[in-house]
């Protein structure tokens, strides 16, 4: 099983404490974005990972964002490309037409593989997208292209997906509206326990497994210390629970992110510094040369699983100028 991890919003940053949080807080597999090495008294598996410097910016001049950089990490298209800029906020009219030709989920079903978006989504959630079709990430995007259903609090009770708040805290204050105060649902959670429950929860029904966690690129742009110290905390110890969790002869793990953002907390933008990609387990070998710039990770993947598949940016940048720059002012 394939356990594709995306953090939005992190990026290799300088040994400064005074700016770069993962310098200050970082005790685990965030350390070399700090600037440091791993001690070599580190656990096992987290002196196995394999660090690769990934560019976002990916031949566009300009601040890596979200909209392109992961339209390409799940697509394999270099969507910044085909706009000839770089996008913000929810994917526009010719990045959805991306996702629903070439989303990775979508390119493995067809092909007998399983793949699956592990967020879980609230009713509130639902509802949301229901009145604003347009503010749809594209991870959600993803989900749906491939004709999967998204993931709800039941798959939560189950133990067969993740929250977007590994600990839950968001959940139990913005979730009380849909959900009894009393349900176990809302209890805090141990982010190494749910790590170390979610691989094999989910190994045996599927090849691809992705979860996304946003809040680091939240709270970056806040350029909040406290909430920095908090996501650190726990997304090391979700991480190294999945690490202990997997098997290496038979798992692999990939982490990555789409820009810079929380490795710089004296500004409250995006940087251009390069996003870590991180590997550890079966592909690692196959996968880390041919990892560079983000639309590379699909490709990788398939490359493993014996996929063939030819795309090209050139079949989207016909799209005329007045659909995209009119979708756009929406999505941001």
């Amino acid at each position: 099983m394939i356990f594709y991890v995306f953090i939005d919003g992190i990026g290799f940053g300088e040994n400064d404490p005074e700016k770069n949080p993962f310098s200050r807080y970082a005790k685990g597999i965030f350390l070399p974005l700090g600037g440091k090495n791993l001690p070599p008294d580190s656990p096992p598996r987290l002196r196995e990972l394999v660090y690769l410097r990934t560019d976002a910016s990916m031949g566009i001049k300009g601040l890596p964002q979200s909209a392109t950089g992961q339209t390409s990490l799940w697509t394999g298209i270099n969507a910044c490309r085909v706009l000839n800029r770089h996008m913000s906020g929810f994917p526009t009219f010719t990045l959805k037409r991306i996702i629903a030709k070439y989303s990775i989920v979508k390119i493995l079903e067809e092909r007998g593989f399983k793949a699956d978006l592990l967020n879980c989504y609230t009713p509130g959630f639902t509802e949301h997208v229901k009145k604003n079709p347009r503010q749809v990430s594209a991870s959600t995007l993803i989900q749906l292209a491939g004709n999967k259903s998204l993931k709800g609090m039941d798959d939560l009770r189950a133990g067969k997906g993740l929250y977007m708040d590994i600990s839950r805290d968001f959940l139990r204050k913005f979730g009380r509206d849909y959900i009894d105060k009393e349900d176990p649902i809302l209890e805090k959670q141990d982010p190494y326990k749910t790590g170390k429950e979610i691989v094999p929860a989910v190994r045996a029904d599927h090849t691809l497994c992705i979860y996304e966690y946003f809040l680091t690129d939240k709270v970056g742009h806040k350029m909040s210390w406290t909430g920095a110290e908090r996501c650190i905390e726990d997304l090391e110890e979700f991480l190294l629970g999945v690490l202990e969790a997997m098997d290496p002869e038979e798992d692999q793990l990939i982490l990555t992110s789409d820009h810079g953002n929380l490795e710089d907390l004296s500004v409250d933008v995006h940087t251009l510094n390069s996003v870590p990609t991180i590997l550890y387990g079966r592909y690692t070998e196959q996968m880390k040369d041919k990892i560079l710039q983000l639309k590379d990770i699909p490709h990788a993947i398939y490359d493993c699983l014996g996929i063939e598949l030819a795309m090209s940016e050139e079949e989207f940048i016909k799209v005329s100028g007045e659909s995209e720059m009119a979708d756009s002012k929406t999505s941001i």
